[in-house]
């Protein structure tokens, strides 16, 4: 087993194969080598990963490549501030709010709650409208669909 240092390439997305739909995300090494991790569909770890972001990647002695998910890095996606996090968004919050300069780092943190949120939503939308475009459904319909899935999930996972 091989342990690889690598960034995001690109969202991650949902590709259609012979054996069903699969989660897919694009790596790139430090030295320019691309490396693709294959998951289930949804695979929540997976989706939830960010362009530009720093993964660890695990290659096995047939070549399969797998991220690897620490209770570290969990941690630290979940609690600290990504550089990507919105500043506008960040400033309008602490305006909007009212948050002084003791409170400001609960600022950060709700506005990259709110982008990751808005992230699972629109991947939620993504989902429902793949899955009702040969229906019926009218634009209003597959958005009410959109919304229940992501209420859903934000249950069920505790989000």
């Amino acid at each position: 087993m091989k342990l690889i240092e690598a960034k995001v390439a690109g969202q991650p997305r949902i590709v259609s194969t012979r054996r069903g739909d699969r989660s897919v995300m694009d790596c790139r090494t430090a030295d320019g080598q691309s490396l693709t991790v294959w998951r289930p569909a949804g695979d929540v770890e997976l989706m939830a990963r960010a362009n530009g972001e720093r993964v660890t990647l695990a290659q096995d002695s047939k070549g399969k490549i797998s991220l690897v998910e620490t209770a570290r890095s969990r941690a630290d996606r979940e609690w600290q501030r990504p550089t990507n996090v919105n500043q506008d968004l960040t400033k309008n919050l602490e305006t909007e709010l009212g948050l002084t300069d003791h409170r400001s780092h609960r600022t950060a943190e709700i506005a990259d709650y709110i982008e990751r949120l808005g992230k699972l939503y629109n991947y939620c939308h993504g989902v429902a409208s793949r899955q009702l475009a040969h229906t019926e459904m009218d634009t209003p319909q597959i958005q009410e669909v959109s919304t229940t899935l992501f209420v859903q999930t934000v249950r069920h996972f505790g989000l």
